[in-house]
């Protein structure tokens, strides 16, 4: 008889239940060390390793808090050891702060004989109060705020990056603050010299720019900033623009410690070009790692080591699982046994390289095959090399993150257009067939936009192909800003452009691209005969108008034409029906069919709390939901998007309390929203109190499986109800 794999699963959960006090041990003791070491990185890296085995292990055996507890441990200790600076006081209270947490949480499965937390009672101590303190030979923990997570790249539709525009012309400042909000900065406009110190220090802006002549001098400007950057233990990027365009001025400017430099009249796409090169946070996504071995214990720790460096990485035992692997995956590289009981690395190693799309994937070899003949002969397959085992942590991670960190280089090349930094025609084709597959497999809309810049041959014949290129690259940095990354950019051929936006309806697309449209027809360029604006036209179609990838392709194109040939600067929607019938518009819709429709839900997150966070944005892409986030209600207050969003998801300590004023502010702001409470699993009584005071429902972190599919459809159920 089988054993039972839910009782063998108990057993195993039990038997780890028992080992977490020895776990949570180890980790206090490791951070005493770091405390009494006076914060020396070798025992920070010893706390990490084990902070990242418990937060890897815990949640697989349903100690999902213990779990999230360990991973912010993990996340933050992995940012200081990767960076110079030392942490702060806050950042060091955090921490001791989350030990304390885990040796709380341990009392607690000891007192509950190890239940998992989803069936924990809920505790007296409510989670916003503070955790017992460590004991003296730690630091101590006093309560404090929830600090603001690691700062992140800006997000499409997000918060803007604040600047601050030194101006004393009034005309041209105002212009330049118009241009510049095209691009979502949040411009502070300074007209004099006076009080500029205190505001810099205020608002600790992520960039400068700042005009040279003022009333106190010819250079007064540069002199300014040179007496700021001198206070300052980082300095701030500055951009100085003028009307002096001499070899004193530019002198000047870089040694008061200017970054770049512009004659007026100023290109606002190459100032806006520059800007985001010294403000933008360069999103360092991870390398990926896939292992193929038959040797389960070794794959698991090529893993850890990898992971450790920083690099994510996944390890199969079955060679089968490689190609869909590779599909879902998408590893940067593979590393592949050379010896393995269902087929030899060297036959899966073929079996990839018949398929064209993966050509150009780099496959390491790791066996503990000596024959030199044999290592060649894998490399003839096409290998781009052979490791032998053993091979210590440090030697796999250099092997592995040289040749990976070099194939993604050549992968960006060979898929992004050179001039606009997009996806290439071929590229967003292929990304295009797999999100169409994606809205048939999830049954969603899928509107696709192609766009045609107006009569740019005219304007590379009037202004030249530099100019020409200036307009392209402004237009391209005008989409990235205003779409979603989930969104999908590539430049068509010339000055065509296409834009697939997935889980969007018609008239949702019709708006993101035409409030697009308004903001590059008010975008100035200049040549050499002064300054022009330029406009654009587009076509929308989408699934399931069309049922094929190519049917959706020729509707936008034939909407396309009719918008050119309407007169441009327009936007023309197909709204023909192909194999199925199509998605109306709201004109056309009766109120009977709004009520039996689900809503299409847009998601706003209200926290500052890096776990909720990075929890709810995973459950919301699996979704396939839109979303932005906003630190704070105060923030939300001030949110204005083209579509608002209707599904408003806020931290229980923003909305409780003193703050429950919060939620009526939140219901005037958002009149059309659904309001729910986030809240830790251990609070739900209070996360249900909320409840009674206005919000619509409550959603409990961590989720537990389906828990946000449960809360959409009792909202969907309730809005058709109404």
């Amino acid at each position: 008889m089988k054993p039972d794999p839910a009782e063998q699963f108990e057993a195993l959960r039990k038997r780890y239940a028992a080992q977490i006090g020895e776990r949570v041990a180890a980790i206090h003791a490791a951070w005493n060390q770091l405390v009494q070491s006076d914060w020396d990185k070798t025992a920070g890296v010893e706390l990490r390793q084990l902070a990242h085995k418990l937060a890897g292990s815990a949640a697989m055996f349903g100690f999902a808090n213990l779990g999230a507890v360990a991973h912010d441990i993990d996340l933050r200790l992995k940012e200081w050891l990767e960076h110079d600076q030392s942490l702060d006081t806050l950042a060091r209270q955090h921490l001791a702060q989350q030990i304390a947490l885990l040796q709380h949480a341990v009392g607690e499965y000891r007192t509950s004989t190890a239940v998992p937390e989803t069936n924990q009672p809920t505790p007296s101590t409510a989670p916003s109060e503070p955790p017992p303190v460590p004991p003296a030979n730690t630091e101590p923990a006093p309560p404090i705020p929830q600090p603001q997570p690691p700062a992140t790249p800006r997000e499409p539709n997000g918060r803007p990056q604040t600047i601050v525009l030194v101006e004393d012309d009034r005309e041209f400042a105002a212009k330049l603050v118009g241009q510049l909000r095209l691009f979502n900065y949040d411009v502070h406009l300074v007209n004099d010299l006076e009080g500029l110190p205190t505001l810099i220090r205020a608002i600790n802006p992520a960039a400068i720019i700042m005009d040279i002549v003022f009333p106190e001098g010819d250079l007064a400007g540069t002199e300014t900033i040179a007496n700021l950057q001198r206070e300052r233990t980082e300095p701030i990027p500055v951009i100085y623009i003028s009307q002096r365009d001499d070899f004193t001025a530019r002198l000047a400017a870089v040694r008061s410690g200017g970054h770049a430099y512009f004659a007026k009249p100023v290109d606002a796409g190459q100032l806006i070009n520059a800007l985001d090169r010294l403000t933008g946070v360069e999103e360092n996504t991870p390398l990926r790692v896939l292992i193929v071995d038959d040797d389960q214990e070794f794959g698991h720790n090529c893993v850890h080591s990898l992971e450790i460096a920083g690099i994510h990485a996944r390890a199969i035992t079955d060679p089968r699982e490689t190609l869909n692997q590779l599909q879902v995956f998408q590893p940067d590289l593979i590393v592949l046994d050379m010896y393995m009981p269902i087929c030899s690395g060297k036959e899966l190693a073929s079996i990839i390289r018949q398929q064209d799309r993966y050509v150009g994937m780099p496959i390491v070899f790791l066996s503990a095959e000596t024959n030199r003949l044999q290592q060649q002969s894998v490399l003839s397959l096409g290998a781009d090399d052979f490791l032998a085992k053993p091979i210590s942590p440090a030697d796999l991670v250099a092997a592995i993150s040289a040749r990976a960190m070099r194939a993604r280089y050549l992968q960006r090349f060979l898929i992004r257009d050179s001039l606009t930094g997009l996806l290439n025609h071929q590229a967003v084709e292929e990304e295009l067939s797999r999100e169409f597959a994606r809205a048939k497999r999830l049954q969603q809309p899928l509107s696709i936009a192609i766009i045609d810049i107006d009569h740019f041959k005219r304007v590379n014949d009037s202004y030249g192909h530099l100019i020409g290129d200036q307009v392209l690259r402004s237009f391209a940095r005008l989409l990235q800003q205003r779409l979603r990354k989930s969104d999908l950019i590539g430049r068509h051929g010339g000055e065509e452009f296409l834009v697939a936006l997935p889980n969007t309806s018609l008239v949702e697309a019709r708006t993101l691209i035409d409030t697009i449209r308004t903001s590059f027809a008010a975008l100035r360029h200049y040549g050499p005969a002064g300054e022009f604006t330029v406009t654009f036209s587009a076509g929308i179609a989408g699934y399931p108008h069309h049922r094929s990838q190519l049917g959706v392709m020729q509707a936008a194109d034939a909407a396309l034409y009719q918008a050119k040939h309407a007169g441009r600067n327009r936007i023309v929607v197909d709204t023909t029906a192909g194999d199925t019938p199509p998605l109306l518009l709201p004109a056309a819709k009766d109120e009977a069919t709004i009520r039996t429709e689900a809503p299409s839900w847009r998601a706003l997150i209200i926290s500052a709390n890096g776990i909720q966070r990075r929890m709810l944005r995973q459950a919301l892409t699996a979704q396939g939901l839109m979303y932005d986030m906003i630190d704070d209600v105060e923030r939300a207050l001030q949110y204005e998007a083209p579509i608002p969003p209707n599904l408003i998801l806020v931290d229980m300590t923003q909305i409780e309390g003193a703050r429950t004023a919060n939620i009526i502010l939140l219901r005037e702001h958002f009149a059309k929203g659904r309001i729910v409470t986030i809240a830790p699993a251990t609070a739900e009584p209070r996360a249900a109190a909320t409840v009674a005071f206005g919000v619509d429902d409550y959603l409990l972190i961590p989720l537990a499986a389906g828990a946000l599919s449960a809360l959409l459809d009792r909202l969907s159920a309730s809005e058709r109800s109404t």
